[in-house]
């Protein structure tokens, strides 16, 4: 059994078929079958029951693609454990975040920490929290930015970075804009826009709204705060967005409602707690925390 044929069997598993994991993996088709033959035939038994029309895990392919992705993980932090021995204060951390969060607090952040590690290289990635989560469960990501709470959250190792609260943003002349609060009941049938449903936020939200026996007609999802506080301008919508967001992006044509009862907003920086922390994600997990914790003062 060759660690290379673990990868592809993981790739098809993942994929549910040949020829998108061939196409992932940059190989023939045929020669990913054979590969995963080959697998078959080192361990004696069958993994994957295929046919032109059906794929299905049989159960010892499905405890083994459960060992393997652990077993790779490992296996790739071998090497990230010589890199570190060989080169401290240089690599490369993955983050992945929500967009709207790296604009409002991470240009600064990232400036700071490349002063003090400039051989350090972050390679970003841009996703709404839940999946996030997920590539940070998976080892896609050495480390994530989530609005709490997170699936399985044992998985992780966590550290809160803003306590906030959720509130609603509309056009001036709104009617809400002239009252002290807004309780949830009072949004059904209003046209809103709020996060798409990669977000927490977005399930919160909807959960909330159904414990008070309606459903929200959400009119627009979007991550894009851009184009999110255009629409309220324009009195196409209202909108239901993190108050920091809503001060960072607040004009003279806007105001801002509390909502009743509070939809909390609680984010957090996760990493993995089982396996290695390169220096440089620890260096930067460290960093991210402290930085937030200055601006709490």
């Amino acid at each position: 059994m060759e660690i290379q044929h673990l990868k592809y069997f993981v790739a098809v598993v993942q994929q549910e078929s040949f020829t998108r994991a061939a196409a992932q993996l940059y190989v023939t088709q045929p020669m990913l079958t054979r590969a995963i033959k080959q697998l078959e035939e080192s361990l004696n038994i069958l993994l994957i029951e295929r046919t032109s029309k059906s794929f299905h895990l049989t159960d010892a392919g499905r405890a083994l693609y459960e060992r393997a992705q652990a077993f790779l993980i490992q296996y790739d932090e071998i090497f990230q454990v010589m890199s570190d021995v060989r080169s401290i204060k240089t690599g490369e951390v993955r983050l992945n975040i929500p967009g709207v969060l790296l604009d409002m607090y991470f240009p600064a952040l990232f400036s700071d920490f490349h002063q003090k590690f400039p051989g350090i290289d972050i390679s970003v990635v841009e996703e709404g929290s839940k999946l996030v989560a997920s590539s940070v469960g998976s080892g896609k990501a050495d480390l994530g930015l989530v609005m709490l709470p997170v699936e399985n959250p044992t998985r992780f190792e966590t550290h809160v970075l803003v306590r906030d609260v959720c509130q609603l943003v509309v056009w001036k002349d709104h009617p809400f804009a002239y009252m002290p609060s807004v309780h949830i009941r009072d949004l059904e049938g209003q046209c809103i826009l709020t996060f798409s449903e990669t977000a927490t936020l977005h399930d919160t939200f909807i959960q909330m709204c159904a414990a008070s026996g309606f459903s929200p007609r959400i009119a627009y999802k979007s991550l894009m705060p851009g184009f999110t506080f255009k629409m309220v301008e324009m009195q196409e919508c209202i909108a239901l967005l993190p108050r920091p967001l809503i001060q960072h992006n607040l004009t003279d044509k806007l105001a801002i409602v509390p909502l009743e009862p509070r939809l909390q907003w609680d984010i957090a920086i996760i990493r993995r707690k089982q396996g290695y922390h390169s220096f440089a994600s620890a260096q930067l997990f460290e960093h991210i925390c402290g930085h937030f914790a200055q601006l709490s003062r």
